[in-house]
C-alpha cells in the first residue's frame, strides 16, 4: 500500500516551514515511487483570530516586542495555561486536521509545531487511532513543554539534553525518543571549494579581493540592521559588507536610502533570495540571531558568527551552544558588534583558532536520517 505523509507545520518563524520544505523534498528525491508527501498549514480555513495571534503575532513580538513574547512564553509553560490554550484552539483546529487527514487519506501525519501536537492527536484518534504521529521538536537545546506535552507520539530530537529532559523529566518512554543531529537543507551538505566561493560572488557582484561580511536575521531581517550599518560605516570598517533584509521591504528601502545619500560602496542591500548557501560560503564571518537552523547553516559552512540577539527562553540554548564552545560571540551592541568584525578579520590566529573549533564540532545535517526514520517508520514493524 502506498504511503500518503502529512506535514503539519504553522507559519511562525521560518524554521519551522524551512524545516518541512527541506524534509519533503528529501522524502521525494530519495523515496519517490512509493509515497505522497502532503504538506498542511495547521491553521488553513481555521478560525482568522487564531492564525493572526499565532503566526503574525509571533513575527511581531519577536521582532519588535520580545517581552510579550517572552510573558506568553512562559506563561504557556504551566499546565493550566496550556490546557486552556488546548481548550480554545481546539474546536477551531482539530476539524481541519480532521478532514485533512480524511480528504488526504494520511497513513501517517508528521508535526513540525508543538501547538499543533495535541491537537493532531486528538484528531488521528477520532478518524483512525493506528495512524502513527511523529512530531519534530524543532528547538534543539532549549524547548517549550508543550513539545512534551503529548506522550502518544514518536519524538524526534536533536540534541542529548533534550533527550534526556524527555525521559527524566517528562515522562517519555525511551524507546519512543528518537535524537538524530538538526536538520538543513541538502544544499549545507558540504562547503564550497575556493572556485565555487568565487563563482557565488561573481553571480551576486560581491568583491573578490575583500574580505566578506554578511548580515542575515531571516525573514525579517535583523532588528538591530540599522544601528550596525551605521556603526559599520562611523567604524570605517575596511571589509565589504552584504545585508539581507528578507522579506522586510521597509528596511530594505531604508538601507537603500541611506547608502544613496552617504554614497558608501562598501556595503550591499539585498532582499528576500533563494541562494543563501551562496552567501554563507563566500562570507568570512556572519552577524545573526540565534535561530537554530541559521546558525547550524553558518556553522557547517565553517563561518565564525556574531550573535546580535537571541529569543529569552526559546533561543537561549542556542546561543549557549555557541558561546560555551567558543564558536562565536553573543554581542548585543552594534559598535562592539562592528569592533569584534574587525578584530575576527584582522588577527589570523583568531579567525583560525575559531575555525578549528567549529570543525572540531563535526556539524552533520540529519535530513537524511529523519528523512529514512519518517518513511520507514511502522511499515517494517
Amino acid at each position: 500500500m502506498k504511503q500518503r505523509i502529512g506535514f503539519l507545520y504553522l507559519k511562525t518563524g521560518g524554521g519551522h516551514v524551512s524545516g518541512a520544505n527541506a524534509l519533503i523534498a528529501r522524502l521525494k528525491e530519495t523515496y519517490p515511487d512509493n509515497a505522497e508527501y502532503i504538506p498542511q498549514n495547521g491553521f488553513k480555513n481555521t478560525n482568522l483570530v487564531s492564525q493572526i495571534f499565532f503566526e503574525k503575532g509571533y513575527a511581531a513580538t519577536s521582532n519588535y516586542f520580545e517581552p510579550g513574547y517572552v510573558a506568553f512564553y512562559q506563561l504557556t509553560k504551566y499546565s493550566k495555561i496550556l490546557n486552556l490554550c488546548t481548550g480554545l484552539l481546539r474546536p477551531f483546529i482539530v476539524k481541519n486536521i480532521v478532514s485533512f487527514i480524511k480528504t488526504e487519506r494520511i497513513t501517517k501525519l508528521v508535526c513540525l509545531h508543538e501547538i499543533l501536537i495535541p491537537l493532531a492527536r486528538i484528531a488521528i484518534d477520532r478518524v483512525q487511532p493506528d495512524i502513527p504521529l511523529i512530531s519534530l521538536v524543532m528547538d534543539p537545546f532549549t524547548a517549550h513543554p508543550l513539545w512534551f506535552y503529548t506522550k502518544n507520539t514518536e519524538l524526534i530530537v536533536f540534541s542529548h539534553k533534550l533527550k534526556k529532559e524527555a525521559i527524566e523529566r517528562y515522562g517519555f518512554e525511551p524507546e519512543r525518543v528518537h535524537q538524530f543531529p538538526l536538520m538543513l537543507s541538502q544544499r549545507f551538505n558540504r562547503r564550497y571549494t575556493a572556485e565555487e566561493k568565487i563563482a557565488a560572488k561573481q553571480r551576486h557582484g560581491i568583491p573578490l579581493n575583500k574580505k566578506i561580511v554578511l548580515m542575515v536575521g531571516g525573514g525579517e531581517g535583523l532588528k538591530s540592521t540599522l544601528a550596525l550599518v551605521n556603526a559599520f560605516i562611523f567604524q570605517r570598517c575596511p571589509a565589504h559588507l552584504v545585508v539581507i533584509c528578507g522579506k522586510n521591504k521597509i528596511l530594505k528601502t531604508q538601507l537603500e536610502l541611506l547608502l544613496k545619500t552617504t554614497q558608501i560602496s562598501n556595503i550591499q542591500v539585498f532582499g528576500f533570495v533563494s541562494t543563501m548557501p551562496d552567501f554563507i560560503n563566500a562570507a568570512d564571518c556572519v552577524i545573526t540571531k540565534s535561530g537554530p537552523a541559521t546558525i547550524m547553516e553558518i556553522l557547517s559552512a565553517g563561518k565564525p558568527l556574531i550573535l546580535a540577539s537571541y529569543v529569552r527562553g526559546q533561543e537561549l540554548g542556542n546561543k549557549l551552544f555557541v558561546t560555551n564552545n567558543q564558536l562565536g560571540w553573543y554581542i548585543p551592541q552594534p559598535r562592539k558588534i562592528i569592533k569584534k568584525v574587525k578584530e575576527i578579520l584582522s588577527d589570523a590566529s583568531l579567525f583560525a583558532a575559531t575555525k578549528q573549533k567549529i570543525d572540531a564540532m563535526h556539524i552533520k545535517n540529519g535530513l537524511d536520517d529523519i528523512a529514512r526514520f519518517v518513511y520507514h517508520f511502522h511499515t517494517e514493524n
